[in-house]
């Protein structure tokens, strides 16, 4: 490919990458230089050291409980081709030679800018999966298992669109798990809905009758939603107990890909799963893992010099082929994300609400 033309996609490509998803956003990006990733297991901030009697020497600590794993971060590499024929067609008054490195670089960007789109909503569905599920899988059948405890995924006895449920009780009740266990210091979270999830719960007679205590002191600031992110809609703020909560819906879904085997295939599901909602601390230990990327896009005749990693989020390429005597490019994008919620007691996720 010209060197110009590569330039100006590679420019173009860096200010058009589609930005992070809601979910994403909440794990701090770390970008690696090597293909691996270390995962440490359960949380230690709620272990302790014993003193030890002088002239003892130290005490032995067993690690079993502590563990370390390591996983190669898996690549996400997606392409494209354009062909002659999505060159043929000429605007009458343009020479070919004029058009055709500005509309060649606009179709590469174009497919580019969509399949960075379907890395970041890989992304998000790894975030979705890590935090309601407990675990991350790969299409190979490999998954990271994130140990999330069962009392960290709460069902309620009374669905949020009863006369007998109690919403906020039951908000109040995870904020004091997710500070218990994760040792927080929060007294403000993100309640982040499914949307049949806040319309029950705007609707609950007791949520509406809290909301203004004895007429008198403000315990709601719910006003109209704002989209913050495409999907994400901010609702305002309510007090449950001690707690300040910020209160979000989350709309946005994803497409279960066809052809992988997998179930509902071709079906939508949105990233918080109907009837769930997801309780947040403003500033979780998430992180947001990239593992570098093999470069291919490095012109040079030095053996080896291909296998050039970079630190990087989105790698875009675009190569000439040829093949018995017909051009094409093949053009598409490779990423390395891992999302991991590295503190698993932290946060709460609710199933079954609606």
């Amino acid at each position: 490919m010209d060197s110009v033309l590569r330039k100006v996609v590679d420019i173009g490509f860096d200010k058009k990458i589609e930005p992070s998803t809601f979910l994403a956003n909440f794990y701090e990006v770390e970008e690696l230089d090597t293909l691996e990733v270390e995962i440490h297991g359960r949380s230690v901030k709620n272990t302790y050291s014993v003193d030890v009697e002088l002239g003892t020497g130290g005490r032995k600590v067993e690690m079993g409980s502590f563990d370390r794993k390591s996983f190669v971060v898996p690549e996400y590499n997606d392409y494209t081709v354009i062909t002659e024929k999505d060159l043929a067609k000429i605007n009458f008054g343009q020479s070919p030679y004029d058009i055709y490195m500005a509309r060649l670089a606009d179709m590469i960007l174009y497919r580019q800018s969509i399949i960075s789109l379907m890395h970041r909503n890989a992304e998000e569905k790894q975030a979705s999966d890590g935090l309601f599920y407990g675990q991350i899988a790969w299409s190979d059948g490999t998954k990271i298992e994130l140990n999330k405890k069962e009392s960290h995924s709460i069902g309620v006895t009374n669905k949020w669109g009863s006369s007998d449920s109690d919403p906020d009780a039951d908000i109040e009740n995870a904020c004091k798990i997710a500070i218990t266990d994760g040792s927080l210091s929060d007294s403000q979270f993100n309640l982040i809905m499914e949307s049949s999830v806040w319309s029950a719960y705007k609707s609950n007679e007791k949520v509406k009758n809290s909301s203004n205590w004895n007429n008198g002191i403000k315990r709601t600031d719910i006003n109209m939603p704002e989209e913050k992110t495409p999907g994400a809609f901010f609702h305002g703020q309510k007090s449950c107990g001690s707690y300040t909560i910020n209160l979000w819906t989350y709309e946005k879904a994803y497409e279960i890909p066809k052809g992988f085997g997998f179930d509902n295939e071709g079906k939508k599901q949105t990233y918080i799963p109907k009837g769930g909602a997801l309780l947040l601390p403003m500033k979780p230990e998430f992180k947001r893992y990239y593992g570098a990327i093999n470069d291919t896009n490095v012109k040079s005749n030095i053996p080896g010099a291909l296998l050039n990693l970079m630190k990087r989020q989105q790698v875009p390429y675009a190569y000439d082929v040829l093949k018995k005597g017909s051009a094409f490019i093949e053009v598409g994008v490779k990423s390395r994300p891992l999302l991991i919620p590295c503190d698993m007691d932290c946060f709460v996720t609710f199933k079954d609400l609606t």
